[in-house]
C-alpha cells in the first residue's frame, strides 16, 4: 500500500491532487485543516490518502464527468449518473469524517441499482437513510419522580434550555415542574433562572452544596419533574468538575444531559464529549442551531458515541425554539450542509 500526504488551499483542490496522483480508487485516510506557517492567515487543507497498489499512469481510467445528475438517455429506466469520486469530494468537502464517508461510499457503490432519479433524489434519499441510521435519538422519560440535570461548558445554553424545557412540560404538557440551580458561581445565574420561574409560575430552589440538593430531589412528588441548572464546567477544570460529580451523584433520581452548542469547533467538541463522558449521561441536547451552518462537526462527534440526542434548540423564544430530536430532522440538517454543485 502506498500512503501519501497532500496539501492545498481548499478541500476540492486537495482531492483533485489525490486523484491525479493516486487515481480515483484512492482511499482517504484523514483530513485536517491547518494554516500555512509562512502565511498564517491563509488556510490549508491536508489529506492523507492511500492506494493498495503502485499507481501507473498508463493504467489510469479516463477522467469521468463530474456531473452528479443523470443524463437523459431516452430510456425509461437509466442508471443514476452520479460519480463516486465526485460524491466523495462533496461529502469530504462538507466536513464529514473520512472514517464515515469511505464505508458509506463502498456500500452505495455495491448497492447501486438501475432506476430513474437525480442525485438530489435517488442517491440523496439513500444518504438521508444512512444519516438517520448513524445517529441515535431518545425522548427521556418524564413520568414519575424525575430530576434532569443539564451539564456542559460555559456558554452552551443550559439555563435558556432549562427555561424552554420548563415551559414545554408545564404549559404544554401540564406537568408539575420545579426549577433547581446549583450554579452559585456565575454572577446573575440565580437571578436569571428566578426570572424564568416567576414568568412561568414555577418554584425555584437553590442548592449550594450537594447535601442540600439531595432532599430537594428526593422530596419531589410522584409525578414531578425537577430541572437542575449547573455551573458551566471546563473539561480542564478538575476541581469544578469534581464538584459537579458530587452534585450529580447524591441521588439515583438525577439523570444528566450534556448540552452541546452547535457553534463549538470540532476539536473542542471532542474534548468536551470525552471529559463529560465519564458521567452517567442519558442524552445530549444540541443548542444554537440558528447560530451556525456548520453542523457536521457535531455529527462527526456524535456518531462514534452512539449516545442519543434528546432535544434541539434554536433561538431565544421560550418554549417555541425547542424541538424533540428525530432521526429524520437530524439527517435533513446534515444533507442541507452538503454542496452538491
Amino acid at each position: 500500500m502506498q500512503i501519501r500526504r497532500f496539501e492545498a488551499g481548499n478541500m476540492q483542490e486537495a482531492l483533485k491532487r489525490v486523484k491525479a496522483a493516486l487515481g480515483p480508487e484512492a482511499l482517504i485516510l484523514s483530513t485536517r485543516s491547518s494554516r500555512d506557517p509562512h502565511q498564517p492567515r491563509r488556510p490549508r487543507v491536508e489529506i492523507v490518502a492511500a492506494v493498495d497498489h503502485e499507481p501507473h499512469l498508463e493504467n489510469r481510467r479516463p477522467a469521468v464527468p463530474t456531473d452528479l445528475r443523470p443524463r437523459n438517455t431516452g430510456r425509461c429506466a437509466v442508471e443514476p449518473a452520479w460519480d463516486t469520486g465526485r460524491l466523495q469530494e462533496a461529502l469530504l468537502a462538507s466536513g464529514l469524517a473520512p472514517g464515515w464517508v469511505n464505508p458509506l461510499l463502498r456500500e452505495l457503490q455495491a448497492k447501486k441499482t438501475p432506476g430513474a432519479g437525480t442525485l438530489p433524489g435517488r442517491v440523496q434519499e439513500r444518504l438521508l437513510q444512512k444519516f438517520s441510521e448513524a445517529v441515535e435519538v431518545t425522548h427521556p422519560g418524564a413520568q414519575g419522580k424525575r430530576a434532569w440535570a443539564l451539564v456542559g461548558p460555559t456558554g452552551a445554553g443550559k439555563t435558556t434550555t432549562i427555561a424552554k424545557l420548563a415551559a414545554h412540560f408545564s404549559l404544554k404538557l401540564a406537568k408539575k415542574v420545579t426549577l433547581i440551580t446549583v450554579d452559585t458561581y456565575r454572577i446573575g445565574a440565580v437571578e436569571q433562572l428566578q426570572t424564568y420561574g416567576r414568568i412561568l409560575g414555577l418554584p425555584l430552589r437553590v442548592a449550594s452544596q450537594p447535601e442540600e440538593l439531595k432532599p430537594l430531589v428526593e422530596g419531589l412528588g410522584d409525578n414531578e419533574l425537577a430541572l437542575i441548572d449547573t455551573a458551566g464546567s471546563s473539561p480542564r477544570n478538575t476541581v469544578m468538575f469534581q464538584e459537579l460529580q458530587d452534585f450529580l451523584t447524591v441521588s439515583p433520581v438525577i439523570g444528566s444531559h450534556l448540552v452541546l452548542s452547535a457553534t463549538t469547533k470540532e476539536s473542542d467538541l471532542s474534548s468536551i464529549i470525552a471529559r463529560f463522558g465519564c458521567l452517567p449521561l442519558e442524552s445530549y441536547v444540541c443548542t444554537k442551531l440558528d447560530e451556525t451552518e456548520a453542523l457536521i462537526p457535531l455529527f462527526n462527534q456524535l456518531v462514534p458515541q452512539r449516545r442519543p440526542l434528546s432535544y434541539l434548540t434554536s433561538g431565544q423564544r421560550v418554549p417555541e425554539d425547542l424541538e424533540p430530536a428525530t432521526k429524520s430532522r437530524i439527517a435533513q440538517l446534515i444533507i442541507d450542509q452538503i454542496q452538491w454543485n
